[in-house]
């Protein structure tokens, strides 16, 4: 969009904004229905710079000039916080399904019939075994054979074990059955993407290198400084940054110019890496 029509559609919807910061300005025009117009008139980089410049329009700035700095002192980064140094991670014992094998029938659900010794016969309770009966003819239950079908394993010879209740499983005991457990060698982090205009910004986060960590007060001070713009945030697991404090803040990478895009599916834009 060119400089005098931005300028304008500034000054014609600017008051809707009021005591919004950068990030506000942005969210509500992207999440609020009310200002659905806007964000279908704005295109990325425009949608950024209006965010940026709402907030000088409520101070009374000049925006003319506003405008012209914004252009030229606008640069993007990406801050990695470290938010807990020991996540719940998948456990490496039962992968995340929260049970093992159970020991006492390796897995199977069955173990040896106690009553037959898993031959899945057991004496006759008439003959008592004999395979006759009391007049010494042959036994009319078990024919003569002395044995009968096990009735506790209904002749399979198996039952069900009774350590897992014939599931084969149990719960997994490094877990407790979580199926997740704390990572002494990883660490859950943060990405955010800012847009910001301060030339002093700016100076300072051209002179540090990729993964350089960042002072706690500098990273809070810029955070909340009214010339910053939050993008997106997006957190992972990460073991590049374990062994450091929950708090601690790293550059990432820093664009002069930077490379501002419509997001492929849904609202919002982002930084494209080049």
């Amino acid at each position: 969009m060119e400089k005098h029509k931005l300028l304008t559609l500034v000054k014609k919807t600017g008051k809707s904004f009021k005591n919004q910061n950068p990030t506000g300005v942005y969210r509500m025009i992207l999440e609020n229905n009310h200002y659905e117009a806007l964000s279908h008139v704005l295109n990325a980089k425009d949608l950024v710079i209006y965010s940026l410049l709402i907030p000088r329009f409520n101070m009374d700035s000049d925006i003319d000039e506003d405008y012209d700095r914004i252009e030229y002192n606008m640069f993007t980064i990406e801050l990695i916080e470290v938010y807990n140094t020991e996540p719940e991670i998948e456990c490496d014992e039962c992968y995340g399904s929260r049970f093992e094998n159970c020991d006492q029938c390796d897995g199977t659900g069955d173990q040896e019939c106690r009553s037959c010794d898993n031959t899945g016969e057991e004496d006759c309770d008439y003959c008592d075994g004999s395979g006759v009966d009391e007049e010494g003819e042959e036994c009319n239950v078990c024919q003569g054979a002395g044995k009968t079908t096990c009735g506790r394993c209904n002749g399979d010879g198996n039952e069900s074990c009774g350590y897992c209740g014939g599931d084969g499983d149990v719960q997994c005991g490094y877990c407790d059955g979580d199926g997740k457990i704390e990572s002494k060698d990883s660490a859950e982090i943060t990405y955010t993407d800012f847009v910001s205009w301060s030339g002093r910004w700016k100076m300072y986060f051209s002179g540090l290198k990729h993964d350089d960590q960042l002072d706690k007060e500098d990273s809070d001070n810029f955070y909340n400084n009214n010339q910053t713009l939050i993008l997106r945030d997006y957190q992972e697991i990460s073991e590049d940054y374990q062994g450091y404090e929950n708090g601690d803040t790293f550059l990432f990478r820093m664009e002069e110019n930077p490379s501002i895009v419509t997001r492929a599916i849904g609202k919002g834009v982002v930084i494209i890496n080049n």
